[in-house]
């Protein structure tokens, strides 16, 4: 029984410290805090998984490092290429694309991505591990099975509330997207119809430039009123919706195929 114990705390401890690593990473790279991961709280049991299947599957050759190195880097390739294409069939979503790093498959993985996180298992075996498993031996002394029950519970609320959630925004993002290709429709339309006016006074623009620029640049805040419009029929993102689209740069609907324009334009509406 103990043993299980030790796996669920091993595997929170490291979707923790996944979760820690990867905000900071994200976060030094964009220079403002993001807040990383799937599901709503501080882990990612993506690297709570991927530890523990180093540990336990390469256990019999932890005292050779290339051979550590070598499982290691093709046990967490596989794990991370499982994990795209089971998000994206699930929820029709990729999480990140590799394709503009050399050596990628389908732009799930990549061999830069792949090495780096194989160098990363035999720290974390040879290094990190041990002292990992002093603190999981005190939490099991000092909480037993109440820590490892607070986990299942926790983490299983928290994944069946994010694939509700996700159902919805999938749902939420083609509604927007559809809204938008019309009220660009719109706009064009409009601004077609404003550049014939502006051709038929050629002679006055060149004269009266400054005066006439207004009115051109009015255009995009028209375009903005359309969509405040179109918005009151629209599905409301919520903060975790949010967090996803702020969060994942990378993050892109199958079925939507203006994802960049509708970040740019969610965005312009959430600083109101």
């Amino acid at each position: 029984m103990t043993e299980y114990i030790a796996v669920i705390n091993l595997f929170f401890i490291y979707a923790v410290i996944g979760w820690l690593w990867e905000t900071f990473y994200c976060s030094f790279r964009a220079k403002k805090f993001v807040y990383r991961g799937f599901l709503i709280g501080p882990y990612c049991p993506v690297y709570g998984f991927g530890v523990l299947s180093v540990l336990y599957l390469v256990e019999p050759y932890q005292n050779n490092l290339f051979v550590l190195f070598i499982f290691s880097t093709v046990l967490v390739t596989v794990l991370e290429f499982l994990t795209s294409y089971f998000l994206e069939k699930l929820f029709h979503t990729t999480w990140w694309d590799y394709h503009h790093l050399p050596f990628n498959i389908q732009g799930r993985v990549a061999l830069p991505i792949s090495l780096f996180w194989g160098a990363g298992c035999v720290l974390i075996t040879e290094v990190i591990h041990p002292r990992i498993m002093s603190l999981e031996s005190v939490l099991e002394a000092k909480l037993g099975w109440y820590l490892p029950i607070a986990i299942v519970l926790v983490m299983g609320a928290d994944t069946i509330y994010t694939v509700i959630n996700m159902i919805s925004f999938q749902k939420a993002l083609k509604k927007w997207s559809q809204a938008l290709e019309e009220g660009k429709a719109e706009f064009l339309a409009k601004k077609a119809e404003f550049s014939e006016e502006l051709k038929e006074k050629s002679s006055n623009l060149a004269k009266n430039s400054n005066k006439e620029r207004p009115l051109l640049i009015g255009r995009n805040s028209e375009f903005m009123q359309v969509i405040q419009k179109k918005k009151e029929s629209l599905p409301s993102f919520s903060f975790n919706q949010r967090r996803v689209l702020k969060s994942f740069e990378d993050l892109k609907h199958l079925e939507v195929n203006n994802m960049s324009e509708l970040r740019e334009l969610l965005k312009e509406i959430w600083k109101k």
